[in-house]
């Protein structure tokens, strides 16, 4: 099993929280309650450091490590990550790109001009600061319009259920939203696949790294515009996550991308996961 978490300020000096999509890879005590474990880094190093789950709404669960004891997982941690500010200017020379993806009964798929221009226009996207899901949805919108694509008809005549891009029998459905909507996407390719009106379906979402850096912008404009909450939103962790139960389901071919923000001067690989995931 593999935990990835985002690394800042606050991980080089007292701990991270575990998503709650992983909380269940980890023995957790009953909320309020506290215990320790072993935390492996380095070269064979070890230490001793607390899981807790904390007893407020969410029963948070964290893995904290800040006393002198654990001064050599501190300065390991520095070591290997360098924290810095995000500029204006940096955020200037990073663009999206597909960082993962997921093909269920369409391994094929990857090889078709259409998945590369859609790979393309991912890339197209510059990254800017301070942008939340707003601004994705309308660039990606705005790029599939320059590139000839359907945009938001119908998937069946009879219903008013619309998809947001289509072309050469592929339907596209983006989400960036509440993580429980996406289901409606899934509704949205088997109407239009039982219809004989597309191929194969892909659904956009963000990465788990990207989704927390967009619901971070979500919760600092929601407290401008006087609100206290924010819904959160939907990941490409999820979907694979989910699929596994799914799958059985869904006799079309699918495809899932997660999409991430890329430097300009570094290579973007796209990774490549099983069309069968396990939990």
């Amino acid at each position: 099993m593999i935990f990835r978490h985002v690394v800042g300020k606050s991980t080089l000096t007292e701990g991270l929280t575990v998503h709650r999509d992983f909380e269940s890879f980890f023995e957790s005590p009953e909320p309020g309650n506290k215990r320790d474990i072993t935390l492996l880094f380095g070269a064979g190093q070890s230490t001793t450091v607390t899981l807790r789950k904390l007893n407020n709404a969410r029963h948070h669960v964290q893995i904290k490590y800040e006393t002198k004891a654990h001064l050599p997982l501190l300065n390991w941690l520095n070591d290997v990550f360098e924290i810095n500010p995000i500029t204006s200017k940096d955020a200037s020379k990073n663009s999206l790109y597909v960082a993962r993806s997921l093909y269920h009964n369409s391994a094929d798929v990857a090889d078709t001009d259409i998945f590369g221009e859609v790979t393309q226009i991912v890339s197209n996207i510059p990254f800017r600061l301070n942008e939340g899901q707003f601004y994705y949805n309308s660039e990606l919108r705005r790029q599939f319009v320059k590139y000839n694509w359907e945009i938001e008809g119908k998937a069946i005549p009879e219903l008013n259920l619309k998809y947001d891009f289509r072309k050469n029998r592929l339907q596209i459905e983006v989400e960036f939203g509440n993580a429980r909507t996406y289901y409606q996407d899934y509704i949205k390719f088997m109407l239009s696949y039982n219809s004989r009106q597309i191929d194969f379906g892909m659904l956009i979402t963000p990465t788990i790294e990207f989704a927390s850096t967009l619901c971070e912008v979500g919760k600092q404009k929601a407290l401008l515009q006087g609100r206290q909450s924010y819904s959160g939103m939907m990941h490409f962790e999820k979907a694979y996550r989910e699929l596994s139960y799914l799958k059985d389901i869904f006799k079309m071919p699918i495809v899932i991308l997660g999409i991430d923000i890329s430097s300009a001067a570094s290579p973007s690989p796209t990774v490549k996961t099983s069309h069968t995931p396990s939990t």
